[in-house]
């Protein structure tokens, strides 16, 4: 611990020196927990977000499959004649998707055989019609390779993905300041920071102001600031003193004790960082479900070229 010792911290006494036991709960509250006033539920939306994103992904793997939404060089492959046409069962924009089925033209060559899809009234049985061929792929001139058609491919296997990932855009950051936390708590050393002021961060929750709440310490007679956004600042400046975990090796990465989420805390009798596990516990199981999507789009996209 720093100077100013005869400043009445509790936190100050009820810590000891680095490094320090950072339980796994406190790791995954301080990981998946929003630091930033008033953003809770734009953290919820954000997981939201990324989980319909790709579970569309998903849907639409399983219902074409990635070979089918490649973009491929299709040449002229002479004739061919539809055999059957029948319904998908599948729809895009309210429109029944068919499957025409089709054989190459008797040319004295072995006659190939493929289904193309489109809405309905393309093409009946016994019509003829011009077919492409790309590598030992048909498919009927006109008419798409997989069920919804190159629009469907686009938006499930082009804009989705993208989608997906600017949804975790948000919890993303969330997990690296949470990792900078973890590593100040458990690492960092001590000291009190006086409050010099505040000032408007540029930015606003639900149209409030959020203030930059500014403390400042000082390390080997050298002085560094560390800040706390807030919505409500009264419980940083009801006191002038506040406690400031800083990097030894780089003294100008803090944090502010009282900045961090709310539920954190330290034990009485243990003197250990605890924390309640319901307050991380949706967050994680967002992630989880996020991530056992992606291991899905990976291990369709694997099956399905």
């Amino acid at each position: 611990m720093s100077q100013d010792h005869e400043i009445n911290l509790p936190i100050l006494q009820q810590l000891g020196d680095a490094p320090r036991e950072v339980p796994l709960s406190v790791r995954l509250y301080l990981r998946f927990s929003c630091v930033f006033p008033n953003a809770t539920a734009f953290l919820a939306f954000s997981w939201c977000w990324t989980i319909w994103a790709f579970m569309f992904v998903i849907i639409g793997l399983a219902t074409i499959g990635l070979d089918s939404a490649i973009p491929r060089n299709w040449v002229s492959a002479g004739k061919g004649t539809i055999t059957n046409v029948e319904e998908t069962g599948h729809a895009f924009n309210e429109r029944t998707i068919y499957a025409y089925h089709f054989e190459t033209a008797d040319d004295g060559l072995e006659r190939i055989n493929g289904i193309s899809y489109g809405t309905f009234g393309k093409h009946k049985v016994g019509d003829g019609v011009s077919l492409e061929k790309a590598g030992e792929r048909y498919r009927v001139q006109g008419l798409a390779q997989a069920p919804g058609g190159a629009i469907f491919a686009l938006l499930h296997f082009g804009i989705l993905p993208f989608v997906g990932m600017f949804g975790l855009g948000f919890p993303l950051y969330l997990w690296l300041a949470g990792g900078k936390a973890i590593h100040l708590l458990q690492d960092g050393t001590t000291t009190s920071a006086k409050y010099v002021g505040m000032n408007h961060s540029g930015i606003s929750a639900n149209k409030v102001p959020v203030m930059k709440v500014n403390f400042e310490y000082q390390v080997d007679e050298k002085k560094y600031t560390a800040s706390v956004h807030a919505v409500d600042t009264s419980r940083f400046t009801d006191a002038e003193y506040r406690v400031v975990f800083y990097d030894p090796m780089e003294p100008k990465r803090s944090v502010v004790w009282d900045g961090l989420p709310r539920g954190l805390r330290i034990d009485e009798l243990t003197r250990r960082f605890g924390v309640n596990p319901l307050r991380y516990a949706l967050p994680l199981l967002a992630a989880t479900l996020v991530c056992g999507e992606i291991i899905a789009i990976i291990v369709l996209a694997i099956r399905a070229i």
